[in-house]
């Protein structure tokens, strides 16, 4: 029974976002992201798995900052906890287009930084043909 379990976890679809769901998720960005030396850029985007969008939002306590950073996007999510595997994918799904590759890098240990224990990223990432 165990096993069955695994499997529909694996396979569990994400829901559709529709506009109104994103309205609802979505909040201000907070000011100290003005003094930041980022800019940030907006889009949205529509294809047949939902809606997608730059900007602040919070999802089942999970704050989630996503933005374009050299045309690419940049999903950030921090929470109370350390995320899982499965959280991780549904938020990639949720919140992010489907026709992109989007990974989580680990750079150098000397370029490492880490200010939040419980923040991931994921970025979008292009692979030459």
């Amino acid at each position: 029974m165990k096993d069955a379990f695994i499997y529909d976890e694996i396979n569990k679809k994400t829901e559709k976002m529709t506009n109104e769901e994103l309205k609802k998720y979505k909040r201000p960005l907070p000011m100290a992201f003005t003094m930041l030396p980022i800019d940030f850029i907006y889009e949205h985007i529509e294809d047949e798995h939902g809606v997608y969008e730059t900007g602040m939002f919070t999802y089942k306590g999970k704050d989630i900052l996503i933005n374009k950073e050299m045309g690419e996007w940049h999903l950030s999510v921090s929470a109370n906890h350390t995320l899982g595997y499965y959280e991780l994918k549904e938020i990639r799904y949720k919140f992010m287009p489907d026709n992109m590759q989007v990974a989580q890098i680990f750079p150098p240990r000397n370029e490492f930084v880490n200010l939040h224990e419980n923040c991931f990223h994921l970025y979008q990432i292009k692979f030459d043909k």
